[in-house]
């Protein structure tokens, strides 16, 4: 398989397909779009037609068994998330998830035993760990810039839903979605702070809905999120998860503050003009916070005037070990153990937020 082409299926036909996975697909040399399954007969034959995929089909199922996939890829719902990878695992498959891995950890950790179990390799896609600025965090948290972490302020605000009247969406509903703005924004945070400094011990949560009734019924969601965390390596912190943010777009911001220097990474994916995000820092022998130049390795082909060709760029760096590692053989960051491990916190918070107390990260 190292010189073939990988088979590859899609299960989702949304906006988050057509913007970010089959263009990235796409654009891979080493992968062919053979199959794309949809709900919707009219999108599902538009987007074959627009991505020229020769296959479609309205049933997941039927595309596991009759595609002839080598790769899954599911952007469907999260509550459909563990079924489509157990099935897919079954049948021999790697696969790529979307974010949050599923709708609780228990799900989620026995997605990742099969999958080692089966020997197939698995992604957790969380996006932002390929901007440019997240990736040079962690070489100088590595290298020990930090010292002892001590402290984390960490933050993602969206406005996506402020407009009372936006529509109802599965991602507005915990049976189907799991959380709301908590495993949609908060996972990604969650997953950069994890893979800079490590597994968190515990946290304390509150969450709230604060628009109920949309157009097509109720909602119960959180569309807001804010916790405290205790980290295993010693450092205390503070999360916030927004989709009601005024005149913010997908804005993150996270601080870190150790024994040594201080980091902070920023970035707004899809409205910044690049994928390169923005890295400062302050040091403990010198006084204010300085922008750092961002290596030329890792902000080539991010940094473009085309924002398509940036994402597609990103997309290749994220899946890269993925797809090496079924052609060669290796290790897959970041994987379904990897997801699983956001997952824990995810369960975590959402207990401590209706429960009112600290609850241990399991």
């Amino acid at each position: 398989m190292a010189n073939e082409k990988l088979r590859v299926g899609v299960i989702g036909t949304s906006w988050w397909a057509e913007l970010e996975h089959l263009p990235g697909l796409q654009s891979r040399p080493d992968v062919d779009v053979v199959a794309l399954c949809g709900r919707n007969q009219e999108r599902l034959d538009e987007m074959a037609r627009k991505y020229n995929i020769r296959q479609t089909f309205t049933d997941w199922r039927r595309m596991i068994a009759r595609a002839g996939l080598d790769v899954v890829v599911t952007i469907a719902p999260n509550a459909l998330h563990h079924p489509q990878a157990l099935a897919a695992i079954q049948a021999g498959m790697h696969i790529i998830c979307e974010k949050p891995l599923a709708m609780n950890v228990t799900q989620a950790r026995e997605m990742a035993a099969r999958a080692d179990e089966a020997n197939v390799k698995t992604m957790t896609f969380f996006t932002h760990r390929a901007i440019a600025a997240a990736t040079h965090i962690k070489r100088l948290v590595d290298e020990g810039f930090l010292g002892e972490p001590r402290q984390v302020s960490a933050m993602y605000l969206s406005a996506s839903h402020l407009d009372p009247n936006k529509p109802k969406t599965w991602r507005m509903v915990r049976a189907e979605a799991g959380t709301g703005a908590l495993g949609d924004l908060g996972s990604h945070i969650v997953d950069l702070v994890r893979w800079w400094l490590g597994d968190f011990s515990r946290v304390a949560a509150q969450w709230q809905t604060f628009v109920r009734e949309r157009p097509g019924g109720a909602v119960d969601a959180d569309d807001a999120t804010t916790f405290l965390a205790q980290l295993a390596c010693g450092a205390q912190a503070v999360f916030q998860a927004n989709k009601l943010a005024a005149g913010r777009g997908n804005y993150q911001r996270i601080e870190l503050y150790g024994s040594q220097g201080t980091l902070i990474y920023e970035a707004e994916p899809d409205y910044d003009a690049t994928w390169e995000g923005r890295a400062y820092a302050g040091r403990a022998d010198k006084y204010g916070i300085e922008r750092l130049h961002l290596p030329k390795q890792l902000v080539a082909g991010l940094n473009a005037k085309d924002e398509p060709a940036n994402r597609s760029e990103a997309y290749r760096r994220l899946t890269d070990p993925f797809f090496s590692a079924i052609h060669h053989g290796g290790t897959v960051s970041p994987d379904f153990h990897d997801g699983a491990a956001v997952q824990a916190v995810l369960d975590a918070v959402a207990q401590s937020a209706t429960s009112s107390k600290w609850v241990d990260v399991l």
